[in-house]
């Protein structure tokens, strides 16, 4: 992880494969961890994203450390919910067509 201190806050970089995880799951990470950093996510070759933490005002002279450790962990999360989703899609799918197709959208009478 890399670590820059700017005039505004603390910056701080890290470099994700994206080979390990998935830019939609880097991307719904960074949407909830935008309360507490802004975040950044931007190309740095083939198989590698970095993406910048932005700590301003109190979360500045808070634990970035911290923020960077909960990202990593909502990270894996996301990761594996969409790994999740990808495999049980079919099942899903079936499920909801058996659902609906025991019901009638039209009431009689």
């Amino acid at each position: 992880m890399e670590r820059q201190q700017t005039h505004e806050g603390t910056v701080r970089t890290l470099t994700i494969d994206t080979r390990i995880y998935g830019l939609e799951a880097i991307k719904k990470t960074a949407y909830k961890f935008a309360d507490r950093a802004s975040v950044l996510i931007n190309p740095d070759g083939t198989d590698t994203v970095s993406v910048s933490f932005a700590f301003v005002g109190k979360h500045a002279a808070s634990e970035p450390d911290q923020v960077i450790a909960d990202f990593s962990n909502e990270l894996l999360d996301q990761d594996l919910r969409e790994i999740i989703k990808r495999e049980s899609t079919s099942l899903r799918n079936l499920i909801l067509a058996h659902a609906f197709s025991q019901t009638s959208f039209v009431s009689e009478g």
